[in-house]
């Protein structure tokens, strides 16, 4: 055995010293890459692990020998090989791999008719996030079934499902989106009773998920900002003017991603220094002011599609064809890395807050942020006030 070389490469060392455990899959896919050429040696490496599992052994010079002790020599030499890649890795936790859980047909089609009907989800983002949400409570509901646990949609299920999420470490935010989609399900259904056949138990089951607490969180931010001179930093040396006229529409007009997708040419209003804005969720439009800094990056991009100045046949059209909200996360990301201001926090919405946090320390009004920024409650703008009081509060206070 001594004589057998093995190139473990560092990443996996590093990875071992970091969790010491693996599952089945895992360790023999890594044991795989480390051989010179494809081979059977990771089948027979499962099949000895397995052994060990069903046995109660653990993988060492014991359980190998017993293993062995029948196996002709071209069989042994894979399980030689494995035992000394293992305990080159450290000798790390073998655990089994997951069994497979799948959602049921069922309730795979009562997602996909919710997600269909449900109108307050008008953009593929939210559905994609409601879809997944209540994937994840039906992949629990399953798990719970196959472990001989009672299952259902119900109040009873879904408390349990919350504690499930506590425990593997969401944060409290995911776990109350995941209970409002889970509940927006069940009001779906109680509506739809008919439709789907439901008794009068089920319905009970159904009412009690509404009574189902989420967990506190303190309203406060979550989101860095930048200051002014970092704003200033973010938008020169920017290449494509198309990008340009993006990032200033988020960090100089404060729109939302989903807002600048929906922009079109005719929104601008040279005229009056006007921007109208569709706000998410919304039906209507609502101007808010187009600053002068951020025409000076308009106009370039609309000078090289040829829409400058902006005519009536024009527009229909919207200012950046196919735009997606991942693609302006893209490009904000790449900016912020590539001028150094990239930090925990920072992300495409929190130009959003840049606008409101600097609007405010120049002295406009709370009532005027809120108007720019649209937000429904004066509350919601409150915040960027909170921020700047804490920002402040030690250089603020009397010695």
């Amino acid at each position: 055995m001594a004589d057998i070389q093995l190139n473990t490469p560092m990443e996996y060392q590093d990875v071992g010293q970091a969790l010491n455990r693996y599952t089945l899959s895992q360790l023999v896919a890594y044991f795989a890459a480390d051989l010179p050429k494809s081979s059977n040696y990771p089948r027979h490496a499962k099949a000895y692990v397995l052994f060990c599992f069903q046995n109660g052994f653990t993988v060492d010079g014991f359980s190998f020998a017993r293993y062995t002790a029948d196996l002709p020599p071209n069989r042994i030499s894979p399980i030689r090989r494995f035992l000394l890649f293992y305990q080159m890795m450290g000798s790390p936790l073998i655990l089994p791999d997951p069994k497979r859980v799948t959602i049921s047909p069922a309730a795979n089609e009562l997602v996909l008719r919710f997600i269909r009907d449900a109108k307050n989800l008008r953009g593929d983002h939210s559905k994609d996030t409601y879809t997944k949400a209540l994937n994840a409570f039906f992949l629990f509901v399953d798990g719970q079934l196959q472990a001989g646990q009672p299952a259902s949609l119900s109040g009873l299920t879904v408390s349990d499902f919350v504690e499930h999420l506590k425990i593997a470490g969401y944060s409290a935010f995911t776990i109350n989106l995941y209970l409002s989609a889970v509940k927006q399900l069940a009001a779906w259904c109680i509506r739809k009773r008919d439709e789907l056949l439901l008794n009068e138990n089920q319905l009970n089951d159904l009412r009690d998920i509404d009574a189902i607490r989420g967990l506190a969180i303190e309203r406060t931010f979550y989101k860095d900002s930048l200051e002014n001179g970092e704003r200033d930093q973010f938008l020169t040396g920017i290449d494509s003017v198309r990008d340009a006229a993006i990032l200033a529409l988020l960090c100089l007009e404060g729109l939302r991603t989903v807002e600048v997708t929906r922009l079109r040419v005719g929104d601008i209003d040279i005229h009056r220094g006007q921007l109208n804005v569709l706000g998410k969720g919304k039906h209507t439009k609502k101007a808010i002011k187009l600053f002068a800094a951020c025409i000076t990056y308009l106009q370039p991009y609309l000078e090289e599609k040829g829409q400058w100045p902006i005519q009536t046949a024009n527009q229909a059209e919207f200012l950046f064809a196919d735009l997606k909200t991942y693609q302006i996360r893209y490009i904000v990301d790449k900016q912020l890395r590539q001028k150094g201001l990239k930090r925990v926090g920072m992300s495409a919405h929190s130009l959003r807050h840049t606008v409101g946090q600097l609007l405010l320390e120049k002295g406009v009004s709370l009532e005027h942020v809120q108007q720019h920024l649209r937000h429904e409650t004066i509350e919601t703008t409150q915040f960027y006030t909170k921020k700047q009081t804490m920002k402040t509060y030690l250089n603020q206070m009397p010695d």
